[in-house]
């Protein structure tokens, strides 16, 4: 069954969107978080006579939901999409929401109030044209993806679903995996001497230096591994790097932060494992080194199969809606898709076109945020299991096919 999707609501519920300042303060101390605009989406929810819930996390930080319950003995589907976005810093008019030439800009307008402002626009068809679904429907919009997921380990706490699709940007292909990351801190601690003392100094500094020479060796050992499909290699760098106190005064304490981006099946244990191993060999050949590594914050990787069943419906909608076969990508950055395949739903990604993630100007492709909510319908009804329904005459009539309106 097809339907003629509201074109202006989506267009104008993605416009106010974006003009609505939901920057996240853990990456602007100064940035409003997710209060505002997710009063703004209670209220569109409410609007279509469904129930919202605000979940309210920290101050300022809060995550939507709603649940359009099923009949009964189908499968049940979240869609998940973050209202947070990261800073405006150097864009000139963040927040304008202006269309030009067939694309709609401003912060957050692909990554990823596009993907919000589909699902919407997804319900309000199912409500208007009074659809019912056997499985259960959960729409979810959460805080903090781009920092913590606060929103999202909250989410698992709270909802299960069988299946869950997140809307990030994939060009209307499907993301069937991501990388994952990890934070590591380590310290070396020496002895504080005047610079002219060498018999009674030991530099943490340099004790530091050999600790990344030996992460240089590892960098080199992750690149020969074989590539993964989607994903290619694993990698790891060093951000941050400080030590010493003063010019004449031999380095007491060295701390320094090394990020790791990992693939399906590396898991913390082992990463931990592995970098320990190298302060225990250099323990063994150097005097006087003290060193110590410990994880600040790990994500894990993501992978889902492409025969799963909620990949095979989206693959299946997205040739209906488009005309084409979707291509099967992974992400070399990190998403919430990770903590809700953890806490067991089958999820996969899929978003519009667009371009400027995190940069100076970003962007959303309308036309591809229009089928993104066609192939969101297909997908839901497919996967939840669409009751037989007696179609009047005159409903028959707002029945058009999603092809006509491309």
């Amino acid at each position: 069954m097809d339907i003629q999707v509201d074109h202006q609501f989506l267009i104008r519920t993605l416009q106010q969107l974006i003009r609505i300042n939901s920057v996240n303060p853990s990456l602007d101390p100064h940035a409003p978080g997710e209060a505002k605009i997710g009063s703004f989406l209670a209220q569109t929810i409410k609007n279509m006579n469904l129930k919202p819930k605000i979940h309210h996390l920290e101050p300022g930080r809060v995550n939507v939901t709603t649940v359009i319950k099923g009949t009964g003995g189908g499968r049940s589907l979240m869609i998940n999409g973050h209202m947070d976005t990261v800073g405006v810093y150097n864009m000139k008019e963040p927040f304008s929401g202006t269309i030009s030439e067939g694309k709609i800009f401003g912060r957050g307008s692909i990554d990823m109030k596009a993907g919000i402002a589909a699902a919407l626009t997804l319900v309000k068809a199912l409500v208007e044209h009074k659809i019912k679904l056997k499985g259960d429907l959960i729409i979810a919009f959460v805080a903090d993806e781009e920092y913590a997921s606060i929103g999202t380990e909250h989410l698992v706490k709270v909802y299960q679903t069988d299946a869950a699709i997140v809307t990030e940007p994939t060009g209307l292909d499907i993301c069937l995996a991501h990388k994952g990351f990890g934070l590591f801190e380590f310290s070396t601690t020496g002895k504080a001497a005047h610079g002219s003392l060498p018999e009674e100094g030991i530099d943490a500094n340099m004790h530091m230096g050999m600790i990344m020479t030996e992460l240089n060796r590892l960098s080199h050992k992750l690149q020969s591994k074989s590539p993964h499909p989607l994903l290619g290699r694993p990698s790891l760098h060093i951000p941050i790097i400080k030590g010493g106190t003063e010019p004449f005064t031999y380095a007491e304490n060295c701390k320094m932060k090394m990020e790791i981006r990992t693939l399906p099946g590396d898991t913390l244990e082992k990463t931990l494992s592995e970098l320990n191993a190298i302060i225990k060999k250099l323990s063994a050949r150097i005097d006087n080194f003290n060193a110590a590594v410990k994880p600040i914050m790990w994500r894990n990787p993501y992978e889902i199969d492409k025969t799963n069943k909620i990949v095979t419906k989206l693959f299946d909608s997205v040739k209906d809606v488009t005309g084409r076969k979707p291509s099967y990508i992974g992400h070399p950055w990190w998403e919430d898709s990770s903590l809700l395949g953890k806490a067991g739903m089958d999820t996969v990604i899929i978003g519009p076109k667009g371009g400027g993630l995190h940069a100076k100007k970003e962007w959303a492709d309308i036309r591809s945020v229009l089928d993104l909510t066609g192939i969101l319908y297909k997908t839901t009804l497919n996967y939840c299991n669409l009751l037989p329904l007696k179609i009047s005459k005159q409903q028959r009539l707002l029945h058009t096919s999603l092809q006509e309106i491309r």
